[in-house]
């Protein structure tokens, strides 16, 4: 249901249901039974060699400055549209073929077996096969608020709030430095405390209320209680969902992804990557961004693209999300990026003028039809690892 947006997750909604998936459901053991209180952590963090770094990026947070700042617009004639209309049909007609072939009419023997072109299809999306092609891929072209508001864009706050909400992300990332001293702290890592201060804002101090005692936050005082749900969901993205890693000491994890995210390019789409390798274009160069923000980078990209992948990948506990919207975001793409050359393909990836293909009714979709598995990403891994050691 999630994969799907079935749940429909209003603001409110999706906001108990990371508190509660993230906190109440999420405790590995790692919960202390009296926790340290939120401001002995700030306080620490405060006077730690991070307090210089962390103002300098505190600043920059909610739309001060670039990459949050964009030109982007959704466009009603966009080719990814027509891309994902052709798309849809060919995997109707495979659909319909392949039922046919089966002589059961056109349904399917095995529902949790469905492939589609470029991967596995999900149980959930075998209704389209009951769909007429002239309806597959037509998108709506009137967008309501919520697709169009920005991840990070601050244009919408007063100066008020926004001073409020650095002062809350500048507390937050000091205590966070303190709890992790291993990782202290690394730029991306504001982007996504800033993310979750937006989403979970509102919701923190009721939903506070409805958790159990185990986790329940005893700060005193509504923006006491705000920072420390906002930490202890971070906390646990650290170590539950062991987002820390993507922020250890000289990057190598994320470097890692990176190569990984490339290699996994050339299986999916050999032709973009040929055209890469000609330009000697580093993947690195947008990937890096991509994955130590979780996607809150792209300047363009929606808040409701984001929320709907975080979704996933806290159901999943899998980073593989993350490479199929990545895979997906290519793919749609790749009608610009193969008429670039270099240049033109940085400016391409760091602006993303036409953001429709951002939007989370076309990209998701797209990306969950990308086949990705655990044990592929494994198996890649390892073969990436075997080369930095020259295996």
């Amino acid at each position: 249901a999630i994969r799907i947006g079935g749940l429909s997750l209003t603001p409110i909604l999706r906001a108990r249901f990371w508190m509660w998936i993230s906190l109440d459901r999420s405790r590995d053991g790692f919960w202390e039974e009296k926790r340290r209180p939120f401001e002995e952590w700030r306080k620490e963090g405060e006077e730690s060699r991070w307090k210089g770094v962390i103002e300098r990026d505190v600043v920059r947070s909610f739309g001060n400055l670039p990459p949050h700042k964009t030109g982007a617009r959704i466009m009603a004639n966009s080719v990814v549209r027509a891309m994902m209309m052709v798309r849809n049909r060919i995997r109707h007609s495979r659909m319909v073929s392949r039922g046919n072939l089966m002589g059961n009419g056109g349904e399917w023997e095995n529902g949790n077996e469905l492939l589609e072109d470029g991967g596995e299809m999900r149980q959930e999306h075998r209704r389209q096969s009951t769909l007429d092609c002239s309806c597959i891929g037509a998108f709506d072209t009137t967008l309501d608020e919520d697709l169009c508001e920005m991840a990070l864009n601050g244009s919408g706050l007063s100066s008020d709030v926004k001073s409020d909400m650095q002062n809350k992300l500048r507390n937050v990332l000091y205590a966070l430095a303190a709890k992790h001293p291993q990782v202290g702290y690394c730029q991306g890592m504001d982007y996504v405390v800033g993310h979750l201060l937006r989403v979970l804002q509102t919701e923190a101090i009721k939903m506070n209320e409805a958790l159990t005692p185990a986790v329940r936050s005893q700060e005193v005082g509504e923006e006491s209680v705000v920072q420390d749900v906002v930490f202890r969901v971070m906390d646990s993205f650290f170590m539950t969902y062991n987002l820390r890693h993507m922020y250890w000491p000289e990057l190598r994890c994320l470097k890692t992804c990176c190569k990984v995210f490339e290699k996994l390019i050339k299986l999916k789409l050999p032709v973009l990557a040929d055209h890469f390798d000609h330009h000697d274009f580093n993947v690195g160069l947008f990937a890096l961004g991509w994955f130590q923000t979780l996607f809150l980078y792209l300047p363009s990209m929606p808040s409701a693209t984001v929320c709907h992948i975080w979704d996933i990948w806290l159901v999943e506990r899998s980073f593989k999300i993350f490479f199929r919207v990545g895979c997906a975001i290519l793919f749609l793409s790749q009608p610009i990026l193969l008429n670039c050359e270099l240049e033109g393909m940085m400016t391409y990836l760091n602006t993303f003028p036409d953001a429709t293909l951002l939007n989370p009714d076309i990209l998701i979709p797209c990306g969950l039809g990308i086949k990705v598995t655990n044990r592929m990403l494994e198996k890649i891994e390892m073969e990436c690892v075997q080369e930095r050691r020259g295996i």
